[in-house]
């Protein structure tokens, strides 16, 4: 179920400007004909020596500021981030590499459309690596960051909390470099891209390591009884295998020990564990028999970065909810007991990880330690509406025990509902207006969550 690299589509990286194009997401389910998309080249110093000069005639530009503009990466968000329809994309997978690795301040600068696999791979070579990792690892940085997308460690917080400094072109032309003693760090370390063009983040690092990483199966009453038990490992979580009993607990630490060879892809046999189609009976019978597979899969020593990856099978959509750790247990029995009464089908298995509270302003972690429940649904061409009913009802359960929605999946919420779970959301609306007073980065789903 989890473990090794994996491909999955995306939008194709082009060069130039490209007028009434198609996009979307990874999954397909957000799409939509923009009405430019511009992906500035880089390539050739000579011609562009800095990208914030092609950034910023773009930013000012009086057509597309009046139909909104929005950075676009790998596409790997659920929700409606980007807004495609009728606004100028601006795509920056372009502008990608290590700026420079500082050993003594142990930290890295890295270019906004670097993918996660790419850093992660500089940073190794060079003997280093990020405190946390995502899951998956086809995202942008900046979009990792935008999102407060977060890894597998009770220890760390979000990958955002991890930013010290942050260059971001904003709407009046100006770049801004916020620094760690600056006070807007908070806000733009979660900035779900309407604040500006971010266009270099620096993280935090620590040496290279190995983890040594070990699954088994536990019935899932005893896991949540233990529940406590995950707020002392390193790295670590669970799936729940929905219409069974079974978990299939991981965790990781670090580790001397020689690597072992990594595991291959599950193939066909994830995508017919998410087949939503089975009947429930069917579908538990087949999640059994995978869950006692699983759960012999043993130990094994992996790159740091290698170890936490997951697998996904595209196309899916998903929901994602943070919840205070202490209110977790009863949260999954919620989902539990909706899906044994039939409210709630789904097939695919129900990912569970940890980490620890942050001070990201948007951050789901902000100032309390969070348990993060994601389930996904399979996106179907011939019913295209399906995942939404079943996605609904995880929101519906979730938010009841002070659930927040993760930024780059499907919810059903507000801004006004959202605006209560964060403390310092009217803070950030304050630097969002300061720095982009006419909305031009504000694509739809945006300004629906802040200014309706």
């Amino acid at each position: 179920m989890a473990d090794a690299p994996r491909s999955t589509p995306g939008p194709e990286i082009t060069t130039g400007e490209h007028r009434r194009t198609a996009w979307s997401n990874w999954s397909g389910a957000v799409r939509g004909i923009a009405d430019r998309l511009l992906a500035p080249d880089i390539a050739d110093r000579l011609l562009a020596p800095d990208i914030a000069d092609q950034l910023r005639d773009i930013v000012l530009d009086d057509t597309a500021r009046a139909r909104g503009i929005s950075v676009v990466g790998s596409g790997h968000s659920y929700a409606d981030l980007v807004a495609p329809t009728g606004r100028t994309l601006v795509d920056l997978r372009h502008h990608r590499g290590v700026v420079a690795v500082d050993p003594a301040a142990m930290t890295v600068r890295v270019k906004a459309g670097t993918t996660m696999r790419e850093l992660n791979r500089e940073l190794a070579a060079a003997g280093f690596a990020l405190p946390n990792q995502s899951a998956i690892d086809e995202q942008t940085v900046a979009g990792v960051v935008a999102t407060a997308t977060h890894g597998s460690s009770p220890r760390h917080g979000t990958l955002s909390s991890h930013v010290v400094a942050a260059r971001i072109l904003t709407a009046d032309g100006r770049v801004r470099t916020i620094t760690q003693d600056a006070p807007e760090l908070d806000g733009v370390r979660v900035h779900l891209g309407c604040l500006g063009v971010v266009l270099d983040l620096t993280f935090t690092v620590v040496p290279g390591h190995r983890l040594r990483k070990v699954v088994h199966r536990r019935p899932l009453p005893e896991v949540l009884a233990d529940l406590d038990a995950f707020r002392e490992v390193h790295f670590g979580g669970f799936w729940w295998y929905p219409h069974t009993s079974q978990a299939i607990v991981w965790e990781a630490a670090p580790t001397d020990e020689p690597p072992t060879p990594p595991p291959g892809p599950p193939g066909a046999l994830l995508g017919l564990l998410c087949n939503n189609s089975w009947p429930p009976r069917v579908t538990g019978a087949a999640h059994y028999a995978a869950a006692v597979a699983a759960g012999r899969s043993g130990a094994r020593v992996l790159r740091c970065d290698d170890a936490l990856l997951h697998h996904l099978p595209p196309p899916v959509q998903g929901t994602e909810y943070s919840v205070p750790f202490d209110r977790a247990a009863d949260a999954i029995r919620a989902l539990v007991r909706e899906v044994r009464r039939g409210g709630l089908r789904v097939s695919a298995p129900v990912d569970v990880r940890f980490t620890a509270a942050d001070t990201g302003w948007l951050s789901p972690s902000r100032q309390t330690p969070t348990c993060h429940i994601g389930v996904t649904h399979p996106v179907s061409a011939r019913d295209p509406e399906r995942w939404v009913a079943p996605l609904r009802a995880v929101d519906s359960v979730l938010w009841e025990f002070d659930g927040r929605p993760h930024w780059a999946k499907v919810h059903f919420r507000t801004g006004r509902e959202l605006a209560g779970r964060y403390p310092e959301w009217d803070r950030f609306q304050e630097l969002r207006r300061a720095w982009d007073p006419d909305g031009v980065f504000l694509g739809g789903h945006l300004r629906e969550l802040f200014e309706r």
